[in-house]
């Protein structure tokens, strides 16, 4: 559509009804119109006890993610001037076209997000609780992802860039409420590489549609089993996978004991994701 149209999200919690406000002219002018829309979140959270779950096709095994929330805090000085963009771009000769979304740039930091979620894994009727994952503050720094349809298959082709950085990321075995097991990755950052080694300031590009598409498909063998398939493709010919960087702050572990183990920083300068092949058997 020949249009961009800003939406404005009130937040999504329970007792609040979801609301759309329109904006000024001088707030809309600065969007510029193409095949796409702009939009922002605004005082966004989203919580419930809803539990998605993948079951092998024989129904033996599943992985089950539940209790998420989320919210994020905004840039209230500058609500809709950086916005998030969905465009649908040109594929190139030969190839379907791309939907693509683009984070915005967030260059204050402003704009976090906090979450938390509990996953657990059933085999077989033995059902193993994972525990909890706990993010806080996570900032992305632009990037985004791209979908399109395969250049060859059945499936969804993907790209995906990003540069974050996140105040902590928590892994508690016990869940949220059981006390503070964990092991805690602090001050992580991830983006593309630099060449002297210093903190990411620009998106790391792990998988492009045209370039090196990532691939999200069900795959059957040669005994007929169907299995859940993900990956990230070859580059193609005369193209390179980009380099990453990954910094950690510090690793921890914590202990209701009162025995807690700080194993340092770490850092990898450059890191390649040239193929990945995942397969996840019934």
């Amino acid at each position: 559509m020949r249009a961009a149209v800003s939406l404005f999200f009130l937040a999504f919690v329970p007792g609040l009804a979801a609301a759309l406000e329109p904006l000024s002219d001088s707030a809309l002018s600065k969007i510029g119109g193409r095949d796409g829309m702009s939009f922002n979140l605004s005082n966004f959270a989203v919580s419930g006890n809803t539990v998605l779950r993948y079951t092998t096709p024989d129904g033996r095994g599943s992985i089950g993610i539940g209790k998420l929330s989320a919210s994020r805090s905004d840039n209230v000085d500058a609500p809709f001037a950086d916005p998030y963009r969905l465009d649908i771009l040109p594929g190139g000769p030969g190839r379907a076209e791309i939907v693509n979304i683009a984070m915005p740039q967030n260059l204050l930091g402003r704009e976090a997000w906090q979450a938390a979620f509990d996953f657990d894994v059933d085999d077989g009727g033995i059902v193993v609780k994972g525990g909890s994952v706990v993010l806080k503050d996570l900032i992305y720094y632009g990037g985004g992802f791209q979908w399109s349809t395969p250049a060859a298959g059945d499936g969804l082709a993907f790209g995906i860039s990003t540069r974050i950085e996140i105040g902590s990321l928590a892994l508690q075995p016990n869940g949220r409420d059981a006390g503070g097991e964990a092991m805690v990755l602090s001050n992580v950052r991830i983006g593309a590489a630099t060449d002297d080694g210093s903190a990411p300031v620009a998106p790391w590009r792990l998988a492009d549609v045209n370039s090196q598409a990532g691939i999200f498909n069900v795959r059957t063998d040669d005994a007929g089993n169907a299995r859940l398939h993900i990956g990230i493709n070859w580059p193609d010919a005369g193209a390179a996978a980009q380099a990453g960087a990954l910094q950690i702050g510090n690793i921890g572990f914590r202990s209701d004991t009162g025995t807690n183990v700080d194993l340092g920083s770490s850092r990898i300068g450059s890191i390649q994701l040239q193929y990945l092949d995942i397969k996840f058997r019934p």
